[in-house]
């Protein structure tokens, strides 16, 4: 099996190539069956992990900022990531709400990787008011909140972050020692190493460049004394100090689709 010269990023074993694909492959194309991008010179290698199966693009490693706001998070990242602009957050929000009840509701929350805080805004009308929007990679919303948190919650970030344990010790240090962190990540499937790139998952275009199992994912958390359950294949929680919000989480065993636009959503798609 060939070997790659990148190590893995999160436990430093050997990594193999996985695959390639272009820059334009988004995540919109498997919902809509056909390609929403012209096919891309560019071309995106993924590796991964002969341990702990983490993978990842050395792509993007040299952009900076800017390079992030002109070829992905542009006027046609909705074309991309349709769900992103309302739909995502207020189902999010309704998950949220149902799963907290009354007992919960007043606790500190907050939403990191938020962008424009649309979650925020959906719970306060449920009566969720003690909610903050932090987004350091978005111009609103990017100035880092005070204190910690009860909840803290990240939907559809840790896909789009190079640095791992960067991300996951600003999660972990912005939620309280009894509470929960709450966060959204499509873990690799079982085929991975017979379909590769081809996994609509690894969409470029998007920005998607980190892709975890259930073990590398472990792994980061543990770095910083913090125990994760998944709670299905893309929705995850992980906490400090075991407390009355984890186990309510965990009973309750509800989750949420945050990929899959709503039905609703696709079929209005495929008539404009």
């Amino acid at each position: 099996m060939e070997t790659s010269s990148y190590p893995c990023r999160v436990c430093l074993d050997k990594t193999t190539p996985i695959g390639t694909t272009d820059f334009n492959k988004s995540g919109n194309d498997h919902f809509e069956g056909n390609r929403l991008f012209p096919v891309s010179e560019d071309l995106v290698e993924y590796y991964r992990c002969q341990r702990c199966g983490y993978m990842f693009t050395p792509f993007f490693d040299q952009w900076e900022h800017h390079d992030f706001q002109q070829r992905i998070y542009n006027q046609d990242y909705l074309l991309a990531d349709p769900p992103f602009a309302g739909e995502r957050p207020e189902r999010l929000a309704a998950y949220l709400t149902d799963l907290l009840g009354t007992d919960y509701r007043h606790i500190s929350m907050l939403d990191y990787g938020g962008g424009e805080g649309l979650l925020e805004q959906y719970l306060n009308r449920q009566g969720i008011s003690h909610c903050t929007t932090y987004d350091p990679y978005h111009h609103t919303n990017s100035l880092p909140p005070e204190g910690k948190f009860s909840l803290v919650t990240a939907f559809e970030v840790v896909e789009h972050v190079q640095d791992q344990y960067q991300l996951f010790r600003e999660l972990c240090s912005l939620t309280e020692n009894d509470g929960v962190l709450l966060f959204s990540t499509l873990l690799q499937p079982e085929n991975i190493d017979r379909v590769g790139t081809d996994w609509w998952y690894v969409c470029p275009r998007n920005g998607h460049m980190a892709f975890h199992t259930q073990e590398s994912l472990k792994w980061v958390l543990k770095e910083f004394s913090f125990c994760l359950q998944s709670l299905s294949d893309e929705i995850h929680i992980a906490w400090r100090n075991p407390n009355d919000i984890a186990r309510r989480f965990i009973n309750r065993a509800e989750t949420v689709q945050v990929n899959t636009p709503s039905p609703t959503q696709l079929t209005a798609d495929s008539v404009n």
